[in-house]
């Protein structure tokens, strides 16, 4: 939809192009007629494949692009998905030392007055 003015455009100027030079080289009106309609619909169907073109090259970079961005995407995902594993370790790992530090902490009473009694 984006290029259907394209072929109009292209064969339009190549037109243009052959009536001056028809002009300006003094062709005959019959000649420079036939010439037109000759230049207009070849120009006209260079036009058609050159719209395609642009069409189907427009359509695979929108393609490849939309696929950068899901790889982009997943990989965020997977980036933030490894923080939070790895938050979830250093707070396990802060945990797991809180509870020794308790465990060392209860020990400590126990042993001073075992040593207490000793004496």
């Amino acid at each position: 939809m984006k290029y259907r003015f394209i072929p109009s455009f292209i064969m339009l100027l190549a037109g243009l192009v052959c009536c001056i030079l028809s002009v300006v080289q003094g062709w005959p009106v019959k000649m420079s007629l036939v010439a037109l309609i000759l230049v207009l619909l070849v120009f006209y169907i260079i036009g058609q494949i050159a719209a395609q073109i642009i069409g189907k090259v427009q359509a695979e970079h929108v393609a490849m692009v939309e696929a950068e961005r899901r790889r982009l995407e997943e990989e965020e995902k997977r980036a933030e998905e490894e923080r939070k594993r790895q938050e979830e370790e250093r707070e396990q790992q802060e945990m797991e030392k809180k509870r020794e530090e308790r465990a060392a902490r209860e020990e400590t009473p126990a042993e001073e007055k075992r040593e207490a009694q000793d004496e």
